[in-house]
């Protein structure tokens, strides 16, 4: 937490009170934004964003909501479950293979030059027997999320590994021969996700044995890599394993997931620290680092189960995250669109769902952050001092970003920058698959945070709906008081100082399309016109215009308040 009183560290100084009453604390950093002494920034978190199953990819909704994400976001590649289910039509038969559904997906990627993450899953029901056609009475054939509506996720290892590497290689070729080698060079070929019913270290590594000799058959420069594990799962194992196999098993980058409710950050010792997430990411990256590759992050948001991703926390969650996770080569976000169906198609505009755009094209919070940072430049500024991340107990955040051809052709400061009051959720419920009762259920010593994900890896029960009776509403985010902040920039006195910035909000008032549409009662099919106005809710301010102070020839300052939960974005 906060301390009280800390000495001011000059260059930029920031004020806050955090909280309003004479109590407040003081924390004082620093930002130099006259010199060189930035560092290159990449936007690592564009590289890709998450979708549902890959049959939805086929939909006029899905497809002008990934457009809007990459020409507003610019999100430069997808990630998707299922391409191999049944629902598109892939293995009508063994040794059939039909890709007109893929082909429609994939088309629409290459006109938007979006470069995919080509999860390869799940199983097709002709490969295990007793599951093609509605199964055979005889085998209990696992589907992810029950088979609910129209998700028809096979979750089971094939009986032969063999009808398993011919699918991968003729999906591969025939990629290979539709786009051209050197496109397909640029996409990547990951196997399966987070275990669902095909464990670790056995049947998963024949899986991905045959995934990856199938992919390498085709073209060796083609990429493929694992263990999409969830929670950081099993890394270091499957970077061993695939070393030390004879021969060495190809493996061209390490993938993840995690979300900050996992159980690793929910022990009495991470629960209440707001960097437990960042910290066991890069943990992991660490150990795809030493083995000198790659380290995707291919699932994230800002927590499963009861977290909020509808209003101004999620947002802040992504402020904050962006500015700690620069080792990544991939930080995917999960969702892009509320167009979903792991646990049915939902109606109503908000329902905590994981898009950052409901299914009425609003765009929530977490999108108008993402939108903030899609011009963010290419020159971190350093940031020291009691915030974020110098300070990681601090629940404030600033990232400071320089465009260097913006400030070199004008001869402004070319800064943008980002401010987050964000503290992730305290407690959250746990939940384990019991098997004998065939549901999910609440447990705490259970290994899920999330209902829906217990439900996918509890086989053909009807777990998720019953999982749901359990979901809590939506808690806010504990222990994120209010704040007052002063930025105070030291500059040369040759730059261009602007006497006042446009500045922007995500907080409860600004930016809140879900308090819109809450004060309209909440209606579940908005008119025309309401939803209009959702939309023009969802809009950060238009600008407000806050003075910058002239405290020298060589420091100016900024002051403005903030909400627990907040984003404040301004350039100058």
């Amino acid at each position: 937490g906060f301390s009280k009183m800390r000495g001011v560290v000059g260059i930029v100084t920031v004020l806050l009170a955090c909280g309003v009453n004479a109590d407040g604390v003081t924390v004082a950093a620093s930002i130099d934004v006259s010199g060189n002494s930035g560092t290159p920034f990449a936007h690592y978190w564009k590289k890709c964003v998450g979708s549902g199953h890959m049959l939805l990819g086929t939909r006029v909704d899905w497809q002008r909501h990934l457009r809007f994400a990459r020409d507003e976001l610019g999100f430069s590649g997808i990630r998707g479950h299922g391409l191999f289910d049944d629902d598109m039509s892939a293995t009508p038969s063994k040794g059939n293979y039909q890709w007109y559904n893929a082909d429609q997906v994939f088309d629409y990627l290459v006109t938007l030059e979006m470069k995919p993450a080509v999860e390869l899953s799940f199983m097709p029901s002709h490969f295990v027997k007793g599951c093609a056609r509605g199964g055979d009475g005889t085998t209990s054939c696992q589907h992810a999320f029950s088979d609910s509506g129209g998700y028809k996720g096979l979750t089971m290892p094939p009986d032969d590994f063999g009808d398993w590497y011919r699918l991968v290689e003729d999906l591969t070729s025939h990629l290979v021969e539709r786009y051209g080698l050197e496109e397909i060079q640029q996409w990547h070929f990951e196997v399966w996700n987070e275990m669902w019913g095909v464990g670790f270290p056995e049947p998963y590594m024949s899986l991905y044995n045959a995934s990856a000799l199938a992919v390498k058959s085709v073209h060796p420069t083609l990429k493929i890599g694992g263990p999409a594990t969830m929670q950081t799962l099993d890394v270091a194992d499957f970077i061993a394993i695939t070393a030390n196999s004879t021969p060495a098993l190809p493996v061209d980058f390490v993938s993840t997931h995690f979300y900050p409710t996992d159980p690793q950050c929910q022990t009495s010792s991470t629960k209440g620290d707001p960097d437990c997430f960042a910290d066991t990411v890069l943990e992991a990256q660490a150990m795809a680092a030493e083995a000198k590759l790659p380290f995707f992050i291919t699932e994230y948001n800002d927590g499963l189960g009861a977290s909020s991703r509808d209003d101004a926390s999620a947002a802040a969650f992504v402020i904050r995250h962006v500015g700690l996770m620069e080792k990544l080569d991939m930080f995917s976000w999960w969702t892009f669109s509320d167009v979903f169906e792991e646990d049915w198609m939902q109606s109503a505009p908000f329902h905590n769902g994981y898009g950052l755009m409901t299914v009425n094209d609003v765009r929530k919070p977490a999108w108008r952050a993402f939108e903030f940072l899609m011009t963010a430049g290419d020159e971190r500024l350093p940031v020291t001092g009691f915030v974020s991340p110098a300070d990681k107990n601090s629940t404030i955040s600033v990232l400071a970003v320089r465009n260097t051809t913006t400030a070199s052709a004008t001869g402004s400061l070319g800064v943008n920058v980002y401010v987050a009051n964000y503290h992730r959720l305290g407690d959250v419920n746990r939940y384990k698959c019991d098997k004998t009762k065939g549901q999910c259920v609440l447990d705490p010593t259970g290994t899920f945070t999330d209902p829906s994900l217990c439900g996918a890896n509890c086989g053909h029960s009807d777990c998720v709906g019953r999982c749901n009776n359990f979901e809590a509403a939506p808690q806010p985010p504990a222990n994120c008081p209010a704040a007052n902040v002063t930025l105070t920039f030291k500059h040369t006195s040759d730059q261009k100082v602007p006497t006042t910035v446009t500045m922007h909000r995500l907080d409860s008032t600004h930016g809140n399309p879900m308090g819109f549409w809450e004060s309209i009662g909440s209606p579940v099919y908005p008119t025309p016109a309401q939803t209009a106005k959702m939309q023009q809710a969802s809009a950060a301010t238009q600008g407000e215009s806050i003075a910058v102070k002239a405290v020298s020839a060589t420091e100016s300052a900024v002051s403005f308040p903030m909400e627990g939960s907040s984003v404040v974005y301004f350039a100058l």
